[in-house]
């Protein structure tokens, strides 16, 4: 599968071109139509595909989650590395888990949850180095993935995987005036304009679990509270019943708002960011959230993590929110039924970020991560303690003065106890030779 990074960038690539009306004479109008096919393959050899292998070098990654001292990192659309974290200084590949279609995890006690595609996959982790696939829930996520509900069209027993692309120009014979050259989409045959493909091309995002739970990244879409797992599928969450690790069950699905991205726990709130705002959900209910409000900013990616009574809120313009902030957000939450905006910071390009204390990290994206003393919300900008800029940061955890970060050079760990000395621990690279 093509990694997602690099179809992304392609897609709004071919929308940035602009082409001007072009005549050669006055009779000929260009149009250039690029034509999606699916790519099929048969749904039950997806669903046997799933296996453990042996580790292999990484190639992108997407998601991050750390439990009992492991480090479960999620390749897009490939599955999942697993990393022996006991020695931050000196992380150990143990195995790689192939999971087709993957893009988020969480896990509790000695299981793991993943999606493969719109199924829900677990597996036992009871011994990291030899995971075994336990159950699976068929056609959980109905509109899951970065290729939205394309990814569900079936064809006799056949799921769509991919897309294939070609050009085509077909030059029409009419008056030049009144006309210009222009760019079409066209999926399977049918028609799509450029907004609908970028729709359809959504970001993931994440949070600190409850007991005996794993933590993941600010750009979590599964997280776990008490006996439920919670995932996001596209404007819905999923509740899965896990009361029984070994065998989840579906519970309900609860509409939230469409463009919904990350999810992060809170005691027992829920926080929800989204590309309009953030939501809170009441969660002491674990089976029913219950929404209490909604804190709305301009359209843009937003992952949101939480510590006392603030939210920090990182705003990003990117091809697939349509906006054009990029910032940080410290929103008041002291009343959650009214949360205020307290302060606003701004970014070159952030994705997700952590806080510990005083230790607040933002993954600017091509700007590196940035490391900052948020003791006094209204004056961060004026403690940046760190900026390591030779990086492209997408997400981190920070936990037990180790923060573990994940960008597009690969996994990166640092020894943050002592703030005015931050020491890189150890990296683990993507390896630019991976096919």
């Amino acid at each position: 599968m093509k990694n997602l990074s690099y179809a992304v960038q392609f897609f709004f690539l071919l929308i940035s071109l602009t082409l001007f009306a072009s005549c050669e004479d006055a009779c000929e109008v260009t149009q250039t139509y690029y034509y999606f096919e699916p790519v099929y393959e048969d749904i039950e050899k997806v669903r046997s595909s799933v296996k453990l292998d042996q580790p292999r070098p990484i190639k992108a990654l997407g998601k991050i989650y750390y439990k009992d001292q492991y480090l479960y990192l999620n390749e897009p659309g490939e599955g999942i590395h697993v990393i022996d974290n006991r020695n931050p200084s000196s992380p150990i590949q143990k195995a790689f888990i192939t999971i087709p279609g993957n893009y988020s995890l969480a896990a509790k006690g000695n299981t793991l949850y993943a999606n493969s595609y719109m199924d829900l996959v677990s597996f036992d982790i009871s011994n990291p180095q030899n995971v075994t696939e336990l159950n699976r829930l068929n056609d959980v996520f109905m509109n899951y993935s970065p290729y939205s509900s394309y990814f569900n069209q079936t064809n006799s027993g056949r799921m769509v995987v991919d897309w294939s692309y070609k050009p085509e120009v077909v030059i029409n014979d009419s008056e030049c005036e009144g006309f210009y050259n222009q760019d079409m989409f066209l999926w399977g045959g049918g028609f799509a304009t450029t907004m609908e493909m970028a729709a359809n091309f959504s970001s993931d995002g994440g949070g600190r679990n409850t007991a005996s739970a794993g933590t993941g990244g600010s750009m979590a879409t599964f997280t776990i509270y008490e006996d439920y797992l919670y995932a996001i599928d596209q404007s819905d969450l999923i509740l899965a019943d896990i009361s029984n690790e070994n065998s989840p069950a579906l519970h309900s699905k609860v509409f939230i708002g469409w463009g919904i991205e990350t999810l992060f726990p809170h005691l027992d709130k829920l926080f929800i960011g989204a590309n309009d705002g953030m939501y809170i959900y009441d969660n002491s209910t674990p089976s029913d959230p219950t929404f209490i409000s909604k804190y709305i900013h301009v359209n843009s990616c937003d992952p949101v993590v939480v510590q006392g009574d603030y939210a920090y809120v990182t705003l990003r313009s990117g091809t697939e929110c349509s906006g054009f902030s990029n910032q940080l957000e410290i929103v008041n939450i002291s009343d959650l039924k009214n949360p205020k905006i307290e302060a606003v910071y701004p970014m070159y390009n952030p994705h997700g970020l952590g806080i510990d204390g005083d230790a607040l990290f933002i993954c600017d994206g091509t700007a590196g991560l940035k490391i900052y003393n948020a003791g006094d919300i209204h004056s961060i900008s004026d403690n940046l303690l760190n900026q390591y800029s030779n990086i492209h940061a997408l997400d981190v955890i920070p936990l037990n003065d180790v923060l573990m970060m994940i960008g597009e050079k690969g996994l990166f760990q640092y020894d943050y106890s002592d703030l005015d000395n931050i020491q890189l621990l150890s990296s683990i690279l993507i390896s630019k030779n991976a096919n």
